[in-house]
């Protein structure tokens, strides 16, 4: 034992060993929580965005797409996010794990920790909107990210599969004409079996969905008129 502690202060005397400064383990310490809040707050808003993006789809008409909840849910799921999402909550545990006491805490209790504090800012950012205006940046500098993310726009622009949107430019009896979302003049026909929602206001400069069936290349019949704002997890159409 005497051998031991002479050993190791021979060590201490010839490597010049001192006792890190108070400052530096606080420093270290604090930095540590820095890098964990900062990481959960990025989670928190890619959370924001991802809910901005699944809130503004109209999840009731998949029936119409012929395709069950499940497969439609796939097919709209912003996988970039997602993985990113991922990504950040596993760097959050990391960085938790390296905590002064992170070691005694259960990986179960920090998991269940990190996912509740980024759900709950998550929350708080999506009520002031910042996860739209991040997409929203998102899909005007970066075009690959704005192919790719499913958006209300694309889910309404699909005349094939008998979903159209636009502005209306004109009004005549049971006929109109509108710009659709790329700027392509429709005319609609409606007959006395089309649904107008009560919520739509028919005249120019109003913003519809549609529902019905592309009869050519700017022909569309129409089978139910929307409002453009309302349904998805938002709202409801009325």
């Amino acid at each position: 034992m005497k051998n031991l502690i002479q050993d190791t202060l021979n060590k201490i005397k010839k490597e010049h060993i001192a006792p890190e400064p108070r400052w530096k383990f606080l420093s270290r310490k604090i930095g540590v929580w820095i890098g964990v809040i900062a990481v959960v707050a990025l989670a928190a808003l890619v959370i924001s965005v991802v809910y901005f993006l699944l809130a503004q789809l109209d999840w009731e008409i998949y029936p119409l797409m012929h395709q069950n909840m499940f497969v439609y849910g796939l097919s709209v799921m912003p996988y970039f996010w997602l993985t990113f999402l991922g990504v950040l909550a596993l760097l959050a545990f990391l960085a938790v794990r390296k905590t002064e006491n992170g070691y005694r805490f259960n990986w179960l209790l920090i998991v269940s920790s990190i996912a509740i504090g980024i759900l709950a800012i998550g929350f708080f950012i999506s009520r002031i909107g910042w996860g739209g205006r991040l997409n929203g940046v998102m899909m005007h500098q970066m075009p690959y990210y704005a192919q790719n993310v499913a958006t209300k726009e694309k889910q309404w622009m699909q005349p094939e599969k008998g979903f159209l949107a636009g502005t209306i430019r004109a009004v005549s009896g049971s006929a109109l004409e509108i710009d659709d979302l790329n700027s392509v003049v429709w005319n609609i026909q409606l007959t006395k079996q089309t649904l107008v929602r009560p919520s739509v206001t028919l005249a120019q400069g109003q913003m519809i969905k549609i529902i019905g069936t592309r009869k050519d290349a700017q022909n569309f019949s129409a089978t139910e008129i929307r409002p453009w704002m309302g349904q998805g997890m938002m709202g409801a159409d009325r």
